[in-house]
């Protein structure tokens, strides 16, 4: 070979080599439908030996690049598909990639090993693989979300470890109704992310968010689920629901009915002692029985137009009755010297007459944009009406009745626009809100007074995400920007007619990495805590004739400044947060009569508070016995006044949790999941410690299709929580005397099970759940 044409092959060599050198390697996962996937295992391989690799985002992308110029392909793999080899281009451009689903799918009976459950780190979402996993057999959405590390459970409610209640999302739809929940089966869970620390694109004051997605869905015709939920806490209740889809090609109709009905009773005993120009102590028992009723139903379609073009809607309404009726016994003292006792009957009736929602959504891809366009409309009307017929043994007797008459309406909107840019993504978008309430209130007491007050609130917001991957280090900032018009006015009190305007820029930055084994990530957000309208609202309440009750409409939002580091190594995982808050909103207490010895329950500003939290766990496997070990803590510095003296309320709470999953003969699974929560402060609280310790046998029938689940809940009845509460004016001591166990019996029959292809996501989410 001649020096020219050595000299040729080297030119061409190096041109070859400068043309891929450094570059990016991009592409789009999808399967055969056209359908983004998310967490495909995208590997860059050079003569079969591992370089790099990442998995595919939300939007199904990736990014990666390495310098050598021959010898290079990707191999993609996802459970559930036939991996896929793809060729590098010169460019580095790989445009669509589709995946097959894999023959072994179409198999009748999977058996699932009972795999332990896989956590791992995504951006600032720690992630829990159920599919394939012990969890796929849990039962429903929510069983699987008490067995989800950071989720805890406090009174039967779901929260976030320091954070309270999230925002669920199912597919990346807001739900509003936890009932949800329940019509969602854990064996077609893909996986569950828990955002204790959300970006730029939710709502100001979301302070959590779960997201569940779920698998892909196979089949037409028709599907459908009944459930049934029966058993006793002290009284018979009743949750049933019904769940229809038909689906043919890309076009689906889906209804929803449920109805709950039940009893419920609880028990309480109340200390309060009131220092005013004297010191009273009042000595409350209350025993309440509730009955309640519910109907919901929801019709809507989805359709695929094509590949990459989705269009949906759904209408909702919903009626609920609650019917409390108590008895109430009060023996009050002055300066410790006997002053009167009191008894009182009191009935509490409540409509929710209707509540009409709907959602219209458009999700799309263009070349590489994505589109998600989503409308909310909610309006709802609802009525209370209260008697209390007090008994006085010293005084006059009483007979009060109050009625309460609630309008609320909310109209947004909101549209997210996402493209690669560099090595990741940008998001653009904005955000319309408009709420209304109208509340009037009306007594023939004399010491209390009628009202009729309106709010009106508006919300526009605009937010800008970026995620880049730099090498190891995965990088993620966001900015939202929101402008909120509040508008209070009293008919009645022209001087409580308020209007405020806020501007307000909520930065948020996430950074994450893996080192081997170990994945770790770091998070700063801000956030805002906005009272809710019962907060604001100025109606007062008769509680009894030293105590009354009202919100306050001059309450300001809180800010939150949250700092958060998570870390997971192999099947243990572990997190650090701080919070400043910013005018925190508290129980407070303010004299309410002029000669200052009654005594109004409300909420005021405080000027500062900081709150660490903890939280660790991993889990195990020995045989049939999957335990899984779950341990943290939260502490604040907080000081409040109390009889005119600081007090300190810094003392920490610690939770212990211990779960275990057992796979039985015959293929019976057996949940016995244990909690203890210790005593310690929360704002002005200071909490006693509480246990539970529950059980649960889960069988399924017929490949899946008929499943029956017998749960026995607070078996100890050890979740009975007591609580006292500090005031300035007021220290509040209660006791719970309630039974909180409980006995359930679940029946579920599923045919042609699919995923749900609804994919609105919701506007106004957080409006949603102040409203």
């Amino acid at each position: 070979m001649n020096i020219r044409k050595r000299f040729t092959l080297i030119v061409a060599a190096g041109l070859a080599l400068s043309s891929l050198s450094g570059k990016d390697i991009k592409g789009r996962v999808t399967d055969t439908d056209g359908v983004p996937m998310e967490f495909v295992n995208v590997v860059l391989l050079h003569d079969s030996a591992f370089v790099d690799g990442v998995i595919t985002d939300g939007n199904g992308c990736f990014c990666l690049s390495y310098d050598a110029a021959q010898g290079l392909r990707l191999r993609l793999s996802y459970v559930g598909f036939d991996s896929r080899y793809a060729d590098i281009t010169p460019d580095g451009e790989l445009g669509d990639i589709r995946m097959t689903a894999s023959a072994n799918t179409m198999l009748e009976n999977v058996v699932i090993k009972g795999n332990a459950s896989k956590t791992y780190l995504k951006g600032n979402a720690l992630v829990t693989n159920v599919e394939n996993s012990i969890l796929a057999k849990a039962g429903t959405a929510k069983d699987v979300l008490r067995q989800i590390p950071m989720v805890v459970e406090t009174n039967g409610n779901l929260e976030i470890f320091g954070k309270g209640t999230p925002a669920v999302y199912i597919n990346g739809r807001k739900i509003n109704d936890l009932q949800e929940l329940s019509t969602l089966l854990s064996g077609n869970i893909r996986n569950v992310e828990v955002i204790s620390n959300p970006g730029s694109s939710y709502a100001a004051d979301a302070k959590a968010v779960i997201r569940i997605r779920t698998k892909k869905p196979q089949g037409d015709g028709w599907s459908g689920t009944f459930r049934s939920e029966d058993g006793f806490r002290h009284y018979f209740q009743s949750g049933n629901m019904m769940n229809l889809k038909y689906r043919a090609g890309g076009f689906e109709v889906f209804s929803t009915l449920t109805y709950d009905t039940g009893r419920s009773r609880e028990k309480k005993f109340t200390d309060m002692a009131t220092v005013t120009k004297s010191e009273w102590n009042q000595q409350l028992s209350t025993a309440n029985t509730r009955h309640y009723k519910g109907f919901s139903g929801k019709l809507g379609f989805s359709w695929t137009i094509s590949s990459g073009h989705y269009i949906g809607a759904f209408y909702q309404n919903e009626y609920a009755k609650n019917e409390i009726r108590s008895f109430l016994e009060s023996d009050v003292s002055e300066n410790g010297t006997f002053y009167d006792s009191w008894s009182t009957d009191a009935d509490d009736i409540s409509e929710n007459t209707p509540r009409h929602a709907a959602n219209i959504y458009y999700n799309g891809q263009i070349n590489k944009l994505s589109i998600d366009f989503n409308a909310d409309y909610i309006w709802n009307r609802g009525t209370q009406q209260t008697t209390n017929e007090e008994t006085s043994l010293m005084q006059e007797d009483r007979y009060i009745t109050t009625y309460s008459k609630r309008k609320t309406s909310m109209a947004a909107e909101k549209l997210a626009l996402s493209y690669p840019v560099g090595k990741g993504v940008l998001t653009l978008g904005e955000e319309y809100t408009r709420s209304s309430t109208d509340n009037r209130f009306n007594t023939e007491y004399a010491n209390l007074n009628s009202s009729h007050s309106t709010i009106r609130e508006s919300n526009i917001a605009c937010f800008v995400e970026i995620m880049q991957q730099l090498g190891r280090i995965s990088i993620g900032a966001g900015l939202r920007y929101e402008h909120v018009n509040y508008d209070y006015f009293e008919h009645s009190r022209s001087e409580n007619n308020l209007s405020r305007t806020y501007n307000n820029i909520f930065p948020s930055f996430n950074a994450n990495t893996r080192l081997g084994d170990l994945q770790m990530s770091l998070s700063y957000g801000n956030r805002v805590e906005r009272p809710g309208y019962s907060a604001l609202n100025a109606n007062v309440s008769y509680l009894n004739r030293m105590t009354y009750e009202s919100g306050n409409p001059r309450l300001q939002p809180t800010r939150l400044h949250n700092l958060e580091y998570r870390m997971v190594w192999r099947n243990y995982f572990a997190q650090v947060a701080y919070t400043y808050f910013d005018n925190p909103i508290v129980n407070t207490t303010r004299p309410y009569s002029n000669d200052g010895e009654k005594t109004i329950l409300t909420y005021e500003n405080f000027s500062r508070r900081h709150f660490v939290q903890a939280f660790m766990g991993g889990q195990f496997r020995l045989g049939i016995w999957q335990p899984r070990v779950n341990v943290g803590m939260f502490t604040q510095w907080f000081d409040i006044v109390v009889n005119g003296n600081s007090k300190s309320m810094n003392k920490p709470i610690g939770i212990v949790q211990w779960q275990n999953a057992i796979h039985l003969p015959m293929d019976i699974w057996l949940n016995i999941d244990c909690q203890f929560t210790t005593a310690g402060n929360d704002r002005n609280i200071y909490a006693a410690h509480s246990s539970y310790i529950n059980a649960k046998l889960y069988k399924d029938f017929c490949k899946n299709r008929l499943s029956m689940t017998l749960e026995a809940r607070d078996i100890f009845n050890g979740s009975r929580q007591n609580l006292t509460l500090y005031n300035n004016a007021v220290t509040l001591n209660q006791k719970n005397f309630s039974d909180m166990r409980c006995l359930m019996f679940t029946l579920q029959y599923n045919f042609n099970v699919t995923r749900d292809r609804y994919r609105g996501t919701g506007a106004g989410n957080m409006e949603k759940k102040r409203l």
